[in-house]
Formats: C-alpha cells, sequence, structure tokens
C-alpha cells in the first residue's frame, strides 16, 4: 500500500484526534459493558448531564456539549428508542423538546457514577504512559482554538505564493 504523505504530518491531526476519539469510545463501551452499564460511551455526556443537572432541552444539551443540534437530537433518539430517556414538548414553548431520564435512564446513570472513578484512573495511566495530559492539553486546544481559529492563523500565513517562497528559502 502507498504510504500518503500527508499521515505523517501535523496536518492529519484532526484526522489523529478523530481516529483517537474512535478507538477510547470503541474499548469504553466495552468496558462499560463488563461494568453492566447498557449505554454506549458516546452517549455519556449527555446521561451526565441529565443526570446531574435535570431535564434540558436538546438543544441546550447541544450547546452545553458542543454538539451539533443534529448529532445531539440523534444520541437524544438512542436514548429514547433504548428506554433511557423521554422527550416531552416544553411548556413554555411547544417547539421546544426537553429530554428527561427515566427511572431506566437513572439506574444506568448510578452505575456510570460507580464506572467513572475507574475511568479516571485508566485515563490517568495512559497520561502517564504518553507523559502528556491529554484532557488538559484538548481543553487549552479549544481555548486556543476559541480565542484563535484556524481560519485567523490561515490568514496569517499569506498567500499561496508568499508561503511556497517562504518554504524554498
Amino acid at each position: 500500500m502507498k504510504e500518503i504523505p500527508f499521515f505523517a504530518t501535523s496536518a492529519a491531526f484532526a484526522m489523529r484526534v478523530g481516529q483517537l476519539a474512535t478507538a477510547i469510545y470503541e474499548q469504553m463501551d466495552a468496558w462499560l459493558a463488563s461494568a453492566g452499564v447498557r449505554l454506549p460511551g458516546y452517549t455519556t455526556s449527555i446521561v451526565q448531564t441529565l443526570y446531574h443537572a435535570g431535564p434540558q432541552s436538546i438543544s441546550d444539551l447541544a450547546v452545553r456539549l458542543q454538539l451539533s443540534h443534529q448529532l445531539a437530537s440523534q444520541r437524544v433518539q438512542w436514548l429514547v428508542r433504548e428506554g433511557f430517556a423521554t422527550v416531552a414538548s416544553g411548556t413554555d414553548d411547544r417547539r421546544t423538546r426537553i429530554v428527561k431520564l427515566t427511572r431506566a435512564g437513572r439506574v444506568e446513570g448510578d452505575k456510570l457514577q460507580r464506572f467513572l472513578p475507574n475511568l479516571e484512573v485508566a485515563y490517568g495511566n495512559l497520561f502517564e504512559q504518553v507523559e502528556v495530559d491529554l484532557h488538559d492539553a484538548v481543553v487549552r486546544a479549544s481555548a486556543a482554538l476559541a480565542d484563535r481559529s484556524l481560519t485567523n492563523r490561515f490568514e496569517h500565513l499569506g498567500t499561496p505564493r508568499a508561503r511556497r517562497a517562504a518554504a524554498s528559502r
């Protein structure tokens, strides 16, 4: 198979972060299942939010978790299909859809609370092995991008011709 030069550079950072997230969720799913938690990892942030903060609109969940409205809605739909959450119209605005954990969802939330300390230890072990606190690095990178976007960083590079000229020096 032909080597793709892009993959060996930091230009592939977004791809690598996505691959890491996929690997983490796949491994977390297996560990959650072995601990008797019936939630997939990708729903745990929504369950945590509902468990600790109570019923929320899908829009509020999306904003709070920095998810697209569509992705938050899809994850909520999974929780509803599995009987872990309900969705009802808001009392003030019937267009607003309010998500609430069911009794079964709260049971899974309870199990998740017992699981989380082990997840912290596992992540800590990973961070020690790679010698980087990845959680802290991701939080700082997110803050840096909020402060100065990639678009802004691209603009500071100048024109493609100027970049080629600088690279050839």
